[in-house]
């Protein structure tokens, strides 16, 4: 008798399974279509206008087979994204430290940052931040230390040091006040992999660049540079390869990279 009463068990938790993957089936194609309307594109258009407070345009906008967003033509002041992929980690809320934007690829990326002559600043005033630092590097003078809370930024839960940018093609450039080019680099790739090395785990950061321009006037060319990060020891990089046509640099390691990169990249001009 006990055989008997199984098998009813048995056959409801099929049908309750395959119940189960229909819904799931049902939801997963409704967000893929729903995704490509106007209204999502104009949704996902005014949450990063919240987050500049630009005013964003966008193509078009689709969901990933994955549930990220694949972005065409987002444009708002100073910078110019022809496509965009974002991967989002669903599981962030389980950790302070995870932003909920795990990776941002972009292809065809184009900044113009333009000093503000009243503040130092750097136009669009979201990407200050980044630019400042970046600006540094190229041997730009960075505005007074200290943080400006007025500053437009996204939540550090949604974007943060945490989240992987991959770049192809991309290229920034620092203006001063009256447009007149400061820095750049043009034609540069960015890619940043994850992998183990003896039990721990490693962050290795490749980039390479067609031409910079530092603030110095001195020109690199066919720039590249590969860095290491190791987990669990101090935040030190180890830079084993940096290089450009005009010869190879010795490598170094440093707590403070992005001091130490800009002091290494400016000393050229006094070769």
């Amino acid at each position: 008798m006990a055989r008997k009463k199984e098998a009813p068990k048995k056959s409801h938790r099929k049908r309750n399974l395959v119940f189960g993957l229909i819904v799931v089936v049902i939801l997963y194609i409704g967000i893929q279509l729903l995704s490509r309307t106007d209204g999502a594109r104009s949704m996902v258009a005014d949450k990063i206008s919240n987050g500049t407070r630009l005013p964003v345009a966008i193509e078009s906008c689709a969901a990933t087979p994955l549930l990220g967003l694949h972005l065409k033509g987002l444009d708002f002041y100073g910078v110019k994204m022809p496509d965009v992929r974002i991967r989002f980690d669903w599981l962030a809320w389980t950790s302070q430290s995870k932003p909920f934007v795990r990776r941002l690829d972009i292809q065809g990326l184009e900044v113009h940052l333009k000093r503000v002559p009243a503040t130092g600043n750097w136009e669009p005033l979201v990407l200050h931040s980044l630019g400042s630092k970046l600006g540094a590097v190229l041997g730009l003078n960075p505005p007074p230390a200290g943080t400006d809370d007025t500053l437009p930024q996204f939540p550090t839960w949604v974007i943060n040091e945490n989240t992987v940018l991959q770049l192809q093609r991309a290229k920034a450039v620092w203006s001063d006040e009256q447009n007149r080019e400061l820095a750049y680099f043009s034609d540069a790739d960015l890619a940043v992999e994850t992998g183990s090395f003896v039990g721990r785990k490693v962050e290795q950061t490749l980039f390479k660049s067609g031409h910079i321009k530092l603030a110095s006037g001195k020109l690199l060319r066919d720039f590249h540079l590969e860095a290491f990060r190791f987990e669990g020891s101090p935040p030190t990089a180890t830079v084993l390869d940096m290089a450009d046509l005009d010869g190879e640099y010795p490598p170094f390691s440093t707590q403070s990279l992005w001091q130490d990169l800009g002091l290494r990249l400016n000393s050229l001009s006094e070769l």
